[in-house]
């Protein structure tokens, strides 16, 4: 009985362990029998010792198989036409489970996406030991199509790189979790207000911004550094009217915010109340107001602001939202106050019907009838 469980579990395994071609090339690799199946382990430890002078990325491919290298198009051309150049390269035809060798090679592992024109969600670091991978948002076309638009993809991208790099082509894992994304739409008020980013470190945009009722044309965006520019950064916004909104952006390695502070308009400082969000957050209010310590104002219109200080970040892209209007809104406690004083109510009302009683003594019929004198006056 025994060892029909291990078969059992034998075949289990074997079935679970998904068998797919890789390309590689960017570095030189040991070549292997084709008629041979390279083991996970094995596949594993050669590419730790890839890992040692170069960044692995992985261009993860849907439901590759052996016979999409073959692809030609409607023009009888092969569907590789970038990748046919490459050099040093190695063709594995079949590797026990690529991707999950991958993972357990590299000790730094980060995740991106080729969107449909071609172009990488967020920028690649190079750093020795790291793996990146990489998939692809497919578009409504042929497998051929498909295949010659990524080869492209993966060449413009190959050519970004400047440090040394080991490049993989291999089956996207069917087993494995999907990485969740949130993809942000730009809104029709967006494209149409301001929008200003400096040296990937600050993006800042709105639809329009006011100064006492009076709307402030934005001509450019500069960033100054402190001496610590991990912690503390300036930004000026230039007018065309030769003045200028200042203001600092600092972090906080206690809790993980970052502030923005000493506001300033042509030298006038103003009042930021609660300009602050965690670092993988964007500061958003959809309408902000400044004060100064007299009447003026300062009036943002779909604000959203984000600072790169996040530990190991070279580029700022606008996270998630972190809204100026709290969670407890003035209309949430109003809400909560009438459902507590009708709670009451029906605590009350339960009470009172579950205290009502029934009578405790009746009339007998086998008894004395009782009688009752009436007499009129």
């Amino acid at each position: 009985m025994l060892w029909k469980s291990l078969i059992a579990l034998c075949v289990i395994g074997v079935a679970l362990g998904e068998q797919t071609p890789v390309f590689l090339w960017g570095a030189n690799s040991l070549s292997k029998p084709s008629l041979r199946t390279v083991p996970q382990a094995e596949f594993s430890e050669q590419l730790a010792t890839l890992l040692k002078d170069h960044m692995v990325v992985a261009f993860e491919e849907n439901g590759l198989s052996n016979k999409d290298f073959m692809c030609f198009n409607a023009e009888a051309k092969s569907c590789y036409a970038q990748l046919q150049g490459v050099s040093p390269k190695t063709y594995y035809t079949s590797v026990e489970n690529p991707s999950e060798a991958l993972r357990a090679a590299a000790t730094k592992r980060e995740h991106n996406t080729i969107d449909a024109t071609g172009k990488l969600a967020n920028p690649v670091k190079c750093e020795v030991g790291s793996a990146v991978f990489v998939t692809f948002d497919d578009a409504a076309e042929t497998r051929a199509a498909t295949l010659q638009s990524h080869d492209t993809a993966i060449a413009a991208i190959s050519k970004n790189l400047e440090c040394n790099v080991a490049y993989l082509y291999l089956a996207a894992p069917t087993t494995a979790p999907t990485v969740q994304r949130r993809v942000r739409r730009w809104t029709a008020a967006e494209t149409t207000g301001y929008r200003f980013a400096s040296s990937y470190q600050f993006q800042i945009t709105f639809t329009s911004v006011l100064y006492n009722n009076e709307a402030l044309t934005i001509a450019s965006m500069a960033v100054t550094n402190s001496t610590t520019p991990n912690t503390k950064f300036s930004v000026t916004l230039s007018t065309t009217a030769g003045k200028s909104i200042t203001f600092d952006l600092s972090y906080s390695s206690s809790d993980g915010y970052y502030t923005l502070s000493n506001a300033a308009y042509d030298g006038t400082a103003l009042y930021t109340p609660g300009v602050n969000a965690p670092t993988s957050f964007s500061y958003t209010c959809g309408n902000a107001t400044w004060y100064d310590s007299t009447t003026n104002k300062l009036q943002w219109n779909s604000l959203q602001l984000q600072a790169g200080f996040k530990t190991g970040a070279d580029i700022v892209a606008f996270g998630d939202s972190w809204d100026c209007v709290g969670f407890v809104t003035p209309g949430i406690l109003m809400g909560l106050f009438v459902l507590v004083i009708l709670l009451v109510i029906v605590f009350l009302g339960l009470c009172w019907m579950m205290d009502i009683k029934t009578m405790d003594r009746f009339d007998d019929p086998k008894g004395k009838t009782i009688t009752i004198n009436a007499s009129a006056d």
